[in-house]
């Protein structure tokens, strides 16, 4: 009859049926869960506090696939072929692992989560060799500081010897040279000095130096510093040549070398010339240092006023009998000899004493 709809066939609505589960424009969507198939690899060194990296690995099904990383902690056989004696290690979930020192003696393997519109599945990677020890691994650390062998002298050539170092290797060393002053403190870097060697100039004269050794591996870096030299003391004199207090610094230290008297024999309460001279412990006289001499007992002798020694290094004084001395048929007078350089401590710095003896006789 005209104006009626034809029935529709039975193959006619399974078609309209299956037109409904393909999406606009396209055809089917594939259903299938994740499968591995290439196993996730771990790579890196199994030393403490080394960084290890896992790949995904390979994977099968539907797309798109995201990924989650666990990290096992596993007995000296790697947990077994399924990883049956490992553990998890709580809050590693990213894709490297840094060991610690909870991992010395195991292995480590990464687990790779693969997750789709479908479902979940895992995959275990290869077990890392036995992780080993700090005393291999790790940042540069410091266990012998570094040390200074030379002369300190300006013109003369200091050496530094880096140390000893644990951590992972390969290390790269460098050096800094620092001027400090005469105690070792209020450094400085030397513009420059930056090789394992350092040549001492005048402006390191009176003052110390060290050296900063920088260890460096792929983990970072540490720094360690040498104790300092002695004091810096100025170029050297030809042996027997005079030079000048300022110029004798620490190590070098003053020496009262020569003593004589006139009269040698004291026999009356008469006027006795005393001369000593200055050196330096390399031998050479030292003009400008500060002379004191004192009788003992104090009040036997007259006490002069400190004096600096001349361009030969001699100094000299007049020397006058007190009332309380007593002449006797054998005996001696001693003195209390000091020598300084001004500004120093009295008994400090590059100072000397020394004690003599004037030969006394009753007439």
């Amino acid at each position: 009859m005209a104006g009626l709809s034809r029935p529709i066939g039975a193959a006619a609505l399974i078609a309209a049926a299956a037109a409904l589960l393909i999406p606009a424009g396209g055809s089917a969507r594939s259903e299938a869960a994740p499968k591995n198939t290439g196993e996730p690899r771990v790579t890196g060194a199994a030393v403490q506090g080394e960084t290890l990296t896992t790949t995904d690995g390979s994977w099968s099904g539907s797309t798109p696939m995201t990924f989650q990383y666990r990290w096992l902690r596993c007995d000296t056989t790697g947990g077994g072929a399924n990883g049956v004696n490992c553990t998890t290690i709580s809050g590693e979930t990213r894709k490297t692992y840094v060991l610690t020192s909870a991992d010395v003696g195991h292995r480590i393997r990464s687990r790779v989560v693969a997750t789709n519109a479908d479902g979940t599945a895992s995959a275990n990677s290869n077990a890392t060799a036995t992780v080993r020890g700090s005393s291999t691994a790790g940042r540069p650390a410091n266990s012998k500081p570094p040390t200074i062998s030379g002369t300190p002298q300006e013109g003369h050539t200091l050496t530094a010897d880096r140390g000893t170092w644990t951590g992972g290797q390969p290390q790269t060393y460098t050096y800094q040279w620092r001027r400090c002053d005469s105690n070792g403190g209020g450094c400085v870097d030397i513009a420059g000095a930056t090789a394992s060697t350092y040549l001492l100039k005048d402006t390191e004269v009176g003052k110390t130096v060290r050296v900063r050794v920088t260890a460096k591996n792929s983990l970072g870096s540490r720094a360690a510093t040498s104790t300092p030299s002695g004091v810096v003391s100025k170029a050297g004199a030809p042996s027997g040549s005079a030079i000048s207090i300022n110029d004798v610094v620490l190590p070098n230290r003053l020496i009262v070398d020569r003593v004589s008297f006139s009269p040698v024999i004291l026999r009356s309460h008469r006027t006795v010339v005393a001369r000593f001279r200055v050196t330096d412990t390399q031998n050479h006289p030292v003009q400008g240092a500060l002379v004191f001499v004192v009788g003992i007992p104090f009040g036997n002798m007259t006490t002069p006023r400190e004096q600096a020694t001349g361009p030969d290094g001699y100094v000299t004084f007049v020397l006058r009998p007190t009332v309380r001395l007593h002449l006797r048929s054998t005996s001696s007078q001693p003195f209390f000899v000091r020598a300084r350089k001004l500004g120093d401590r009295l008994i400090g710095g590059v100072s000397t004493r020394r004690l003599v003896n004037l030969s006394v006789r009753a007439r």
